[in-house]
């Protein structure tokens, strides 16, 4: 799938936690963070890749990155 938008991508993050039944809660504790802090990862919908890698790890999951061309 293709996403334009870290918004995009934050949410599918969010469904894979659904689908796992992983809530904000989870998430926050697996980091080591409050769950505002998670909170507010998700509501900036702007976060460092290196925060995404983060998230993606402490979920057990991996990030597929292919460049396509646009036309």
């Amino acid at each position: 799938m293709i996403y334009n938008t870290p918004k995009e991508l934050l949410s599918e993050i969010k469904h894979i936690m659904d689908l796992r039944d992983i809530p904000m809660k989870d998430l926050a504790s697996r980091l080591n963070v409050s769950q505002q802090t998670v909170s507010k990862i998700f509501g900036k919908s702007n976060p460092q890749l290196s925060t995404v890698l983060q998230i993606c790890e402490a979920l057990n999951i991996a990030m597929d990155i292919k460049f396509v061309d646009n036309e």
